[in-house]
């Protein structure tokens, strides 16, 4: 998962955590303050009501106190001492007194009840009706400290829930515009940081892979531009250095080509002068093939130093596969004897032809197969070929049953001067730029090169050729 994917996650489950419980606390703490508000309210309006009727314990009184609780949501009555209901504010229907009767007389049996108590005695029901909740309330009414009757008011909570649900509302509202506005601000937190990072982490697979032209464009001048600025500031050098190294490569390859000719060709006089006595001649022979194979040395790092500037331009003809491969192969007809290797060709059509370069491409499979010969003893190279006619592309794959390479190698087998085997040397080993050279030759055809290998079982190198002529 990216890191702006990572970033955003975390912040919008932050942010959704911190809503969802602001907005709980919020919606619990407003209904309990208004739920408890609403309950003393209730409270000490029914005990004014008893006060003041038993004070003046007398009809008008006693009706004044039911004008005064005349309303749509409160049903009030008197009980006597036996729970016979004297006077109510409204009608009331029979069975909803019995009710009524019934949790009063609950009340009485469960709470002793004793002159002087201030403190009505409350409960919340629910209703059968839609479920809503109802707060009872019952408080006796004394006169000379002996039992009168019972006041008892049953107030709906319709109002209750629908501001309960007006808050709900409002709450979830609130939330969305909080986190709409948390998102927007998460994106575009995380564009501004992870951005500028992505374009960093582009620059610098561009740089590994030897693009040292890409710019990082930034403007930040924050620490993540000073980083830009720095990685920036990093290409600029490896730029420098590489074109110094390019430089040098192709300078000490010129520069050594004539001293080495001269060496080679004295030698060469010196090893076949008859009057020469055998040390002489041996000694000129280790010369002449000393420098043989510093010429060789020589060849390939000017060969490198020209792909690597550029300077290389490709003749592409169309080649017949199978003549082309039979000619090639003869270059290694008396290796492959010497070390008992089979070679192997299939192809399935004699008459393919391919678009390429075919002395690059020749250097390329004579680099692979080299290589291959080097590392296999009393086995076998496979070469095989394949044309995609619908892709227009072809395949060479050269496989063979040496030693193979260790899988941690593999990356770096393309690298100059890189060897798997850190024992040989450019006597018996190659120049160790063979494989890098093939890498460029590939590239410049548009193609690709891949390499798989098991240790012990054999390694296999496969190129894919675009064919666009």
């Amino acid at each position: 998962m990216k890191l702006s994917s990572k970033l955003t996650l975390l912040l919008v489950i932050s942010l959704i955590a911190t809503i969802l419980t602001m907005s709980i606390t919020f919606y619990i703490q407003s209904k309990e303050f208004y739920q408890d508000h609403l309950t003393k309210q209730l409270e000490h309006r029914l005990v004014a009501h008893a006060d003041s009727i038993e004070n003046h314990f007398v009809i008008d009184t006693i009706l004044h106190v039911l004008k005064m609780e005349k309303e749509d949501t409160v049903n009030f009555l008197l009980f006597d001492e036996q729970l016979t209901p004297l006077v109510m504010a409204q009608p009331i229907d029979t069975e909803l007194i019995e009710a009524y009767r019934l949790w009063v007389e609950s009340v009485i049996y469960i709470v002793p009840l004793q002159a002087g108590d201030q403190q009505p005695f409350t409960e919340y029901v629910k209703s059968r009706e839609h479920h809503i909740q109802h707060i009872w309330s019952m408080q006796p009414v004394y006169v000379n400290e002996r039992v009168k009757g019972y006041l008892f008011i049953d107030q709906d909570m319709r109002e209750f829930e629908t501001t309960k649900n007006n808050i709900l509302q409002l709450v979830f509202i609130m939330s969305m515009i909080i986190f709409v506005i948390g998102l927007l601000f998460v994106l575009y937190l995380t564009r501004v940081l992870t951005k500028p990072l992505q374009k960093m982490g582009e620059a610098t697979n561009r740089i590994a892979q030897g693009d040292f032209e890409y710019e990082i464009q930034t403007t930040a001048k924050d620490e993540v531009g000073r980083l830009a600025q720095d990685i920036q500031q990093m290409s600029n050098q490896l730029k420098r250095y590489n074109e110094t190294r390019k430089e040098f490569l192709s300078h000490i390859s010129h520069d050594l080509r004539t001293p080495l000719t001269y060496v080679k060709a004295y030698a060469a006089l010196l090893k076949d002068r008859k009057e020469s006595d055998s040390m002489c001649k041996k000694q000129a022979e280790m010369i002449y093939k000393q420098a043989k194979n510093m010429e060789v040395l020589v060849n390939d790092l000017f060969e490198l130093a020209k792909y690597e500037e550029g300077n290389i331009q490709l003749h592409k003809d169309d080649v017949n596969l199978y003549s082309w491969l039979q000619d090639l192969k003869l270059d290694f007809d008396l290796k492959l004897q010497q070390e008992n290797i089979q070679f192997e060709l299939h192809i399935e059509n004699k008459q393919w032809s391919a678009y390429f370069d075919k002395e690059k491409m020749k250097q390329v499979i004579k680099n692979v197969i080299e290589n291959s010969i080097r590392y296999t003893q009393n086995g076998t190279i496979h070469v095989r070929i394949h044309k995609d006619e619908q892709l227009r592309q072809l395949m060479i794959s050269i496989e063979d049953t040496g030693k193979g390479i260790p899988e941690s190698e593999l990356p770096f087998i393309w690298e100059r001067f890189y060897r798997v085997d850190k024992s040989r040397t450019s006597s018996n080993g190659g120049s160790g730029l063979g494989l890098a050279i093939v890498k460029h030759i590939v590239e410049l055809h548009r193609g690709t090169i891949e390499v798989e290998s098991i240790l012990g079982e054999g390694t296999t190198f496969t190129l894919l050729l675009p064919q666009d002529e």
